[in-house]
Protein backbone atom coordinates (compact mmCIF):
# COMPACT_ATOMS: atom_id res chain seq x y z
CA UNK A 1 0.00 0.00 0.00
CA UNK A 2 1.56 3.17 -0.91
CA UNK A 3 2.44 5.09 2.58
CA UNK A 4 1.27 8.61 1.66
CA UNK A 5 -2.21 7.04 0.52
CA UNK A 6 -5.15 8.01 3.10
CA UNK A 7 -7.09 4.91 4.43
CA UNK A 8 -10.86 5.15 4.03
CA UNK A 9 -12.55 2.63 5.92
CA UNK A 10 -16.11 3.74 4.07
CA UNK A 11 -15.26 3.60 0.77
CA UNK A 12 -17.43 5.97 -1.18
CA UNK A 13 -18.62 7.33 1.93
CA UNK A 14 -17.57 11.36 2.52
CA UNK A 15 -18.89 12.90 5.66
CA UNK A 16 -19.69 16.72 6.13
CA UNK A 17 -21.34 19.02 8.61
CA UNK A 18 -23.60 21.45 6.56
CA UNK A 19 -25.27 24.13 8.57
CA UNK A 20 -22.69 22.23 11.77
CA UNK A 21 -24.84 18.82 11.19
CA UNK A 22 -22.72 15.99 10.47
CA UNK A 23 -23.84 14.00 7.03
CA UNK A 24 -22.59 10.98 5.57
CA UNK A 25 -23.18 11.31 1.44
CA UNK A 26 -22.44 8.80 -0.86
CA UNK A 27 -22.29 8.81 -4.57
CA UNK A 28 -24.21 5.32 -4.61
CA UNK A 29 -26.85 6.38 -2.40
CA UNK A 30 -29.92 8.55 -3.62
CA UNK A 31 -30.12 10.23 -0.19
CA UNK A 32 -28.05 11.81 2.81
CA UNK A 33 -27.69 10.68 6.70
CA UNK A 34 -27.95 13.34 8.82
CA UNK A 35 -27.22 13.22 12.30
CA UNK A 36 -29.37 15.65 13.65
CA UNK A 37 -32.85 15.10 12.67
CA UNK A 38 -34.96 17.91 11.71
CA UNK A 39 -38.98 18.99 10.50
CA UNK A 40 -37.52 18.48 6.94
CA UNK A 41 -35.96 15.19 7.65
CA UNK A 42 -38.69 14.14 8.77
CA UNK A 43 -40.96 15.07 6.43
CA UNK A 44 -41.47 11.50 4.69
CA UNK A 45 -43.68 9.60 6.78
CA UNK A 46 -42.13 6.28 6.50
CA UNK A 47 -38.92 7.81 7.32
CA UNK A 48 -40.44 9.73 10.20
CA UNK A 49 -42.09 6.22 11.61
CA UNK A 50 -38.71 4.67 11.15
CA UNK A 51 -37.24 7.32 13.57
CA UNK A 52 -40.04 6.78 16.07
CA UNK A 53 -39.72 3.20 15.82
CA UNK A 54 -35.79 3.25 16.46
CA UNK A 55 -36.43 5.43 19.66
CA UNK A 56 -38.90 2.85 20.75
CA UNK A 57 -36.96 -0.37 19.80
CA UNK A 58 -33.61 1.20 21.80
CA UNK A 59 -35.47 1.93 24.53
CA UNK A 60 -37.24 -1.30 25.02
CA UNK A 61 -33.87 -3.11 25.21
CA UNK A 62 -32.00 -0.89 27.18
CA UNK A 63 -30.77 -1.91 30.22
CA UNK A 64 -32.24 1.28 31.86
CA UNK A 65 -35.68 -0.29 30.98
CA UNK A 66 -35.34 -3.60 32.77
CA UNK A 67 -34.03 -1.85 35.70
CA UNK A 68 -37.04 0.40 35.76
CA UNK A 69 -39.46 -2.62 35.54
CA UNK A 70 -37.66 -4.41 38.63
CA UNK A 71 -38.12 -0.89 40.77
CA UNK A 72 -41.72 -0.96 40.33
CA UNK A 73 -41.63 -4.71 41.10
CA UNK A 74 -39.89 -3.80 44.34
CA UNK A 75 -42.63 -1.39 44.82
CA UNK A 76 -44.91 -3.75 44.88
CA UNK A 77 -46.33 -3.38 41.63
CA UNK A 78 -45.60 -7.12 40.57
CA UNK A 79 -49.26 -8.51 40.03
CA UNK A 80 -51.61 -8.04 37.06
CA UNK A 81 -53.69 -5.21 37.82
CA UNK A 82 -56.40 -6.85 35.69
CA UNK A 83 -56.33 -10.46 36.93
CA UNK A 84 -54.62 -9.53 40.88
CA UNK A 85 -53.85 -13.18 41.72
CA UNK A 86 -51.54 -13.30 38.93
CA UNK A 87 -48.12 -12.07 40.27
CA UNK A 88 -44.53 -12.26 38.68
CA UNK A 89 -43.95 -15.72 40.15
CA UNK A 90 -46.76 -17.09 38.80
CA UNK A 91 -46.46 -15.17 35.21
CA UNK A 92 -44.93 -12.84 33.03
CA UNK A 93 -45.60 -9.58 34.00
CA UNK A 94 -45.60 -6.70 31.02
CA UNK A 95 -45.31 -2.99 32.18
CA UNK A 96 -48.12 -1.42 29.40
CA UNK A 97 -48.08 2.00 28.57
CA UNK A 98 -51.07 2.95 28.62
CA UNK A 99 -53.26 5.78 27.47
CA UNK A 100 -50.63 6.69 25.09
CA UNK A 101 -48.11 3.73 23.92
CA UNK A 102 -44.45 4.31 24.35
CA UNK A 103 -44.15 5.14 20.40
CA UNK A 104 -46.58 7.73 21.08
CA UNK A 105 -44.19 8.79 23.83
CA UNK A 106 -41.72 9.10 21.40
CA UNK A 107 -43.61 11.07 18.90
CA UNK A 108 -45.04 13.53 21.69
CA UNK A 109 -41.29 13.81 22.89
CA UNK A 110 -39.64 14.28 19.22
CA UNK A 111 -42.55 16.80 18.19
CA UNK A 112 -41.93 19.00 21.27
CA UNK A 113 -38.57 18.64 20.89
CA UNK A 114 -38.47 19.92 17.06
CA UNK A 115 -40.92 22.83 17.93
CA UNK A 116 -38.79 24.06 20.68
CA UNK A 117 -35.43 23.36 19.41
CA UNK A 118 -35.62 22.61 16.22
CA UNK A 119 -33.59 19.72 15.72
CA UNK A 120 -33.42 16.46 17.22
CA UNK A 121 -31.59 12.67 17.51
CA UNK A 122 -32.73 9.60 18.96
CA UNK A 123 -30.41 9.62 21.59
CA UNK A 124 -32.38 13.24 23.00
CA UNK A 125 -35.68 11.28 22.59
CA UNK A 126 -34.23 7.96 24.23
CA UNK A 127 -32.67 10.10 27.37
CA UNK A 128 -36.00 12.06 27.40
CA UNK A 129 -38.10 8.66 28.07
CA UNK A 130 -35.55 7.38 30.69
CA UNK A 131 -35.78 10.78 32.73
CA UNK A 132 -39.75 10.64 32.26
CA UNK A 133 -39.52 6.93 33.75
CA UNK A 134 -37.26 7.86 36.54
CA UNK A 135 -39.21 10.95 37.52
CA UNK A 136 -42.58 8.61 37.41
CA UNK A 137 -44.57 11.01 34.61
CA UNK A 138 -45.38 7.91 32.75
CA UNK A 139 -48.98 5.92 32.74
CA UNK A 140 -48.31 2.43 33.09
CA UNK A 141 -50.60 -0.33 33.98
CA UNK A 142 -48.66 -3.99 35.05
CA UNK A 143 -50.51 -6.28 33.27
CA UNK A 144 -50.41 -9.90 32.64
CA UNK A 145 -49.91 -11.23 28.65
CA UNK A 146 -53.34 -11.95 27.76
CA UNK A 147 -54.71 -8.71 29.07
CA UNK A 148 -52.08 -6.82 27.23
CA UNK A 149 -52.04 -8.71 23.96
CA UNK A 150 -55.78 -8.07 24.19
CA UNK A 151 -55.72 -4.40 24.83
CA UNK A 152 -52.98 -4.04 21.71
CA UNK A 153 -55.69 -6.12 19.82
CA UNK A 154 -59.04 -4.87 20.57
CA UNK A 155 -59.39 -1.42 20.43
CA UNK A 156 -62.70 -1.58 22.79
CA UNK A 157 -60.63 -3.20 25.64
CA UNK A 158 -60.70 -0.25 28.31
CA UNK A 159 -58.27 0.44 31.16
CA UNK A 160 -59.44 3.48 33.28
CA UNK A 161 -56.49 6.03 33.65
CA UNK A 162 -57.44 5.25 37.64
CA UNK A 163 -55.64 2.22 37.29
CA UNK A 164 -52.59 4.46 35.93
CA UNK A 165 -49.21 4.30 37.65
CA UNK A 166 -47.23 8.07 37.27
CA UNK A 167 -47.97 11.41 37.00
CA UNK A 168 -48.97 11.44 33.44
CA UNK A 169 -50.98 14.94 33.44
CA UNK A 170 -46.99 16.20 34.30
CA UNK A 171 -45.89 14.62 31.37
CA UNK A 172 -49.02 16.40 29.15
CA UNK A 173 -48.17 19.76 30.73
CA UNK A 174 -44.41 19.75 29.89
CA UNK A 175 -44.37 18.18 26.52
CA UNK A 176 -47.18 20.12 25.87
CA UNK A 177 -45.96 21.84 22.51
CA UNK A 178 -45.39 18.01 21.47
CA UNK A 179 -49.48 17.29 20.85
CA UNK A 180 -50.53 16.16 17.73
CA UNK A 181 -54.06 16.03 16.59
CA UNK A 182 -53.79 11.94 16.79
CA UNK A 183 -52.40 12.13 20.47
CA UNK A 184 -55.03 14.80 21.40
CA UNK A 185 -57.69 12.55 19.70
CA UNK A 186 -56.79 9.54 21.98
CA UNK A 187 -56.54 11.58 25.28
CA UNK A 188 -60.00 13.19 24.74
CA UNK A 189 -61.35 9.94 24.05
CA UNK A 190 -60.00 7.96 27.30
CA UNK A 191 -61.07 11.78 29.32
CA UNK A 192 -64.52 10.96 27.55
CA UNK A 193 -64.68 7.23 28.43
CA UNK A 194 -63.48 8.23 32.20
CA UNK A 195 -66.13 10.95 32.92
CA UNK A 196 -68.71 8.24 31.13
CA UNK A 197 -67.97 5.52 33.73
CA UNK A 198 -67.41 7.49 36.61
CA UNK A 199 -65.21 8.18 39.80
CA UNK A 200 -65.56 9.78 42.82
CA UNK A 201 -64.41 13.15 41.17
CA UNK A 202 -63.27 14.13 37.63
CA UNK A 203 -59.88 14.12 39.53
CA UNK A 204 -58.63 16.80 36.48
CA UNK A 205 -59.94 15.02 33.85
CA UNK A 206 -62.44 18.07 32.46
CA UNK A 207 -59.68 20.52 33.38
CA UNK A 208 -56.82 17.89 31.20
CA UNK A 209 -60.11 17.45 28.40
CA UNK A 210 -59.78 21.68 27.96
CA UNK A 211 -55.95 21.64 27.90
CA UNK A 212 -55.50 19.17 25.54
CA UNK A 213 -57.90 20.83 23.22
CA UNK A 214 -56.14 24.18 23.22
CA UNK A 215 -52.65 22.69 22.84
CA UNK A 216 -53.62 20.80 20.14
CA UNK A 217 -55.62 24.06 18.60
CA UNK A 218 -52.00 25.97 19.14
CA UNK A 219 -50.02 23.35 17.23
CA UNK A 220 -51.69 23.49 14.06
Amino acid sequence: MDQNSTYNPLPGIETYAPNMNPTLKSSNATFELPFYQTKESLMDVDTYRAFLKNCETQFRHSVFYTKYKGFLYGLGYDHCQVHGYLTSEMTKIEMHHAILTLFDLCLLITEHILNTVGYVTTFDVIEALKEEHSHNNIPIIMLSETPHDVYHENNSFYLHPDMCIGKWKVLLEKYKMGMTQDIAFKLLYYCKKSLEIGTTDDAGLLDLRDKVKSWSEMMR
